[in-house]
């Protein structure tokens, strides 16, 4: 053979190995047998204010001024603010109404096959003075009876950690970060997970749940990391060889970076880990002011990064949205406003939030770079273990909500169906981000130039 012939045949090869690098080596979930595309059903057994802010309004409209002063920012002061008794009640309207059998219906018919279930750990197991009420339980249980009847399958998050792990609303107590500074707190978190291993772990539900993932978004940048990979080991040890334990584990990614869990876990003879990565474009100041085109790269390179990864564990894009900027209310917390607008901490102002939630006032080109942001999300992160969309519905949200987006044509369907984009390229310039087949192939282009 020829140099040239050498050269040519090597390029070829190594194009097929560049595409075959991104559509082989991913590895499923025990008792998936496809890539998961799901959604969370965020707000509902676990409060988040700007998912269901109807809950916390009534507390803003029953004062005098007509003011968010009084208004819980989380569900531990929604239970405080109310009382046990008040707290049961509401909250037991809630459970029982915002979700039904037609979402899971319709989840399904939208092409999505997994749900991602929040929980928080007052569901299962309450500490002295916790302001909480228990009942969830009952609506986890139902909705996974939902899944099975829907050929959906169900995986389990703990949401919420005694002491909060991230001081986040969505933690159930927002503020501090003191999970790790007690040591009852810690035990807690063992003797729940030890719960949801005991019940949910077991094989009459191998055929619908088939991922518990152990702490939800620990913040790892103030946490002891040794300490919460401590917990993450001895927990998955308990899970398998305790309880037999055949879902997959799943280890939120703790905001450390891509690659950081490669070896943990690693020599076990049957693994079943996962990892979950969340990404978010509105969350400082410079991606609120990045174009569209930055955005797009912005996606490539992280699902590419994950891509890279996949042989040592499998990973999915556990949460994200097609949010382009922090404008919903309460986004960011109860009394907290948006940086896009300038008003969370006195940011610059970069945009009007005006009629964020208003979609007949929306402009052309806000409608396609949502379109856009999500297409180029679901080829990107179609190339990982798959993604979960955050979140199924909300009461007043567009870019938070799949099932608005879905009605309002910005969410694909089918979710294989493009207008702007091809394999993470928007149409009309390769400047405004590549895909990885769009790489692949310009490697073997230039590689063919250079070899003639």
């Amino acid at each position: 053979m020829t140099s040239k012939g050498l050269i040519v045949t090597g390029l070829l090869f190594g194009f097929l190995e560049c595409v075959l690098s991104q559509s082989l080596k991913v590895s499923l979930p025990g008792g998936l047998s496809e890539k998961i595309q799901g959604v969370a059903l965020g707000g509902w057994l676990v409060l988040e204010p700007y998912i269901t802010p109807s809950l916390f309004t009534v507390f803003e409209n029953a004062t005098a001024t007509n003011t968010t002063e009084n208004v819980p920012v989380d569900e531990y002061t929604y239970c405080q603010v109310l009382g046990k008794d008040e707290c049961a009640s509401r909250l037991e309207t809630h459970w029982s109404t915002f979700y039904n059998e037609t979402d899971f219906q319709q989840i399904k018919q939208m092409g999505l096959n997994l749900v991602r279930i929040p929980v928080g750990y007052w569901a299962f197991a309450l500490l002295s003075g916790d302001p909480y009420v228990q009942g969830q339980e009952k609506y986890l249980d139902q909705a996974i009876e939902w899944s099975r009847q829907n050929d959906l399958k169900v995986w389990i998050d703990l949401h919420g950690v005694p002491g909060s792990q991230n001081g986040f609303d969505n933690s159930g107590k927002r503020g501090g970060v003191d999970w790790l500074k007690n040591r009852t707190y810690i035990s807690t978190t063992y003797g729940v997970l030890d719960y949801i291993f005991g019940k949910y772990g077991q094989a009459n539900y191998s055929d619908t749940i088939v991922g518990i993932e152990l702490v939800n978004e620990p913040l790892g940048p103030l946490l002891n990391m040794t300490e919460v990979e401590n917990i993450y080991y001895n927990s998955y040890q308990s899970a398998k060889a305790k309880y037999h334990v055949q879902d997959t584990i799943v280890l939120q990614d703790a905001f450390q970076w891509i690659g950081y869990w490669d070896s943990f876990l690693s020599n076990e003879t049957s693994p079943a880990v996962m990892i979950d990565h969340h990404h978010y474009e509105v969350f400082t100041v410079d991606q609120l002011k990045a174009s569209i085109g930055v955005h797009v790269s912005n996606i490539n390179s992280f699902g590419n990064s994950i891509v890279q990864h996949l042989a040592n564990h499998s990973a999915v894009v556990g949460e994200w949205s097609a949010a382009l900027t922090d404008c919903v209310r309460w986004l960011n917390g109860v009394n907290m406003g948006a940086r896009y607008d300038g008003t969370f901490q006195n940011d610059e102002v970069i945009g009007t939030c005006d009629n964020i939630t208003d979609w007949k006032k929306w402009t052309k080109d806000q409608k396609r770079h949502t379109r856009e942001f999500v297409e180029v999300q679901l080829d990107a992160y179609n190339q990982t273990s798959g993604w979960i969309f955050w979140c199924w519905k909300t009461e007043d949200t567009i870019e938070w909500d799949f099932k608005r987006l879905v009605a309002l044509d910005l969410m694909p369907q089918p979710l294989s169906a493009r207008k702007y984009t091809m394999d993470g390229v928007i149409s009309g310039g390769l400047k405004l981000g590549l895909g990885w087949k769009v790489y692949c192939f310009m490697g073997l282009l230039l590689g063919l130039t250079i070899g003639f």
